[in-house]
C-alpha cells in the first residue's frame, strides 16, 4: 500500500530490524518526556523489540513498516489473535495494536492512520472482530488519532505511585 509517497509493507527482519529499533528509541524518548518514570530508550530498545517479536509469533501478529525514499519512517505492530486474559473477558480472541510509531519529522501527514488501516485490515483477515490499542494518558495527540480512527474508551487503568 502507498500513502503520500510512503510505502507500507510487511516487516523484513534482516533489512528492517535496526530501523525499527530506531523507531522504538524515538518513541521511548518521546514518551519519557510525558512520563519520566519510563526506562531510558537505549537501555530497553533491544529487549523491547525482541519482546514485540515474541508476542507477534505467539499471537498471529505482524509488523508493517512505512518506507519513504528507501528510509523506514514508522511501523505498527499488531497481534492478530490474543486470547481472553480473564474469565470475565469476551470469549473471542481480540486483535491488539501493541506499538505504533511515526518518526517526528513525518507526523501529522496521515501516516499513523494508514498504518492503523493496515493493522485493521490484517486483523479482519484473520476473522478477529475486536481491535484494542493502549496509549499513555498524557499522549493526547495519539489518543486523539485513535479516537478519530474509531477507538473508544473501554477500560481505564489508574496508577498510584507508592513511595
Amino acid at each position: 500500500m502507498r500513502t503520500q509517497s510512503a510505502l507500507i509493507r510487511p516487516y523484513d527482519p534482516p533489512r528492517d530490524r535496526s530501523a525499527v529499533r530506531a523507531c522504538v528509541v524515538a518513541l521511548q524518548d518521546f514518551e519519557r518526556t510525558l512520563e519520566p518514570s519510563l526506562r531510558p530508550s537505549e537501555a530497553m530498545a533491544d529487549a523491547y523489540l525482541d519482546h514485540i517479536l515474541e508476542r507477534i509469533a505467539a499471537h498471529s501478529g505482524r509488523i508493517f513498516v512505512a518506507e519513504l525514499e528507501g528510509a523506514l519512517i514508522g511501523f505498527v505492530a499488531v497481534l492478530g489473535r490474543v486470547p481472553p486474559d480473564a474469565p470475565d473477558d469476551e470469549p473471542a480472541p481480540r486483535g491488539y495494536v501493541s506499538d505504533l510509531v511515526v518518526l517526528p519529522a513525518h507526523r501529522g501527514h496521515g501516516l499513523g492512520r494508514h498504518l492503523l488501516e493496515e493493522a485493521e485490515r490484517y486483523v479482519r483477515s484473520l476473522g478477529t472482530t475486536r481491535l484494542d490499542i493502549g496509549v499513555l494518558s498524557k499522549n493526547t495527540g495519539a489518543a486523539r488519532l485513535y479516537r478519530e480512527f474509531g477507538f473508544e474508551d473501554f477500560r481505564i487503568q489508574l496508577t498510584k505511585w507508592l513511595a
